[in-house]
């Protein structure tokens, strides 16, 4: 049984739902079990033929396209620090980390002096922050611009900050996901500050262009973070990207 087989048969240019995709198998294999058109969906997915659109929800990449894959990070020695300091000293805690550098990958002018971002539950991002400030004395503790650039550290920033209640979950242990990303770098705020915004386009046109992207949980955070309406006129105005389910 070819996974690959089904794709003529799923809609094109269009989101479709996972009943769609039961439909097309079993126009082809009338008596494929549930599991496995679910190890299609898998598989076509992993392939990057197919692409999540929200919870069974999906799309097809167009095949004279390049495979898009997952989104991943070899994270910096410094990161991996941070993250089993956190760990071993607070192993319940709920906390997301992203650094600066993850943007080369994307931007012109390349980052020289990286900023690990620690973001951390509510109720104890002082306690966090106290824990990282003893061993790093230069740690911030959501700080406005102006004091961030008062007081950054010989080497490596460390900010560390509220997490939203319904940011997007990691991917890989705690690494942020990508879609929270894209849309932290649209804020206003620290995250917003330090990368020059002639960038963001051709950031966010590779992003979407070599990897899976959620859109419907990129907009649910950028909604929660009161961003909407400026990240769809942003991508709308400012870049090619043709979004699939907004």
């Amino acid at each position: 049984m070819n996974a690959a087989t089904i794709l003529p048969h799923l809609p094109t240019g269009e989101v479709f739902n996972k009943n769609t995709f039961r439909e097309a198998v079993h126009s082809l294999y009338p008596d494929c079990t549930e599991a496995s058109i679910n190890w299609m969906l898998v598989t076509l997915r992993k392939q990057g033929s197919l692409a999540s659109a929200g919870t069974g929800k999906y799309y097809r990449i167009a095949q004279d396209m390049p495979a898009k894959k997952q989104y991943s990070y070899p994270h910096s020695e410094e990161y991996l620090e941070l993250e089993k300091d956190i760990t071993e000293s607070y192993p319940l805690v709920n906390f997301q980390m992203w650094e600066l550098i993850q943007m080369n990958d994307f931007v012109n002018h390349q980052i020289a002096k990286n900023v690990v971002f620690v973001e951390v539950e509510a109720m104890l991002v002082d306690t966090v922050y106290e824990l990282l400030h003893e061993k790093y004395p230069y740690a911030m503790i959501q700080p406005t611009a102006d004091i961030f650039y008062k007081q950054r550290a010989p080497k490596t920033d460390i900010v560390v900050q509220r997490l939203l209640s319904e940011a997007p979950s990691p991917d890989a242990n705690h690494s942020c996901a990508i879609e929270k990303i894209l849309v932290d770098l649209l804020s206003k705020k620290l995250s917003g500050n330090l990368i020059e915004r002639s960038e963001y386009p051709r950031i966010y046109e590779d992003i979407f262009h070599k990897y899976l992207i959620d859109e419907t949980r990129t907009f649910r955070y950028a909604k929660r973070r009161h961003l909407y309406e400026s990240l769809l006129s942003f991508i709308n105005t400012q870049t090619d990207i043709k979004l699939m389910t907004i």
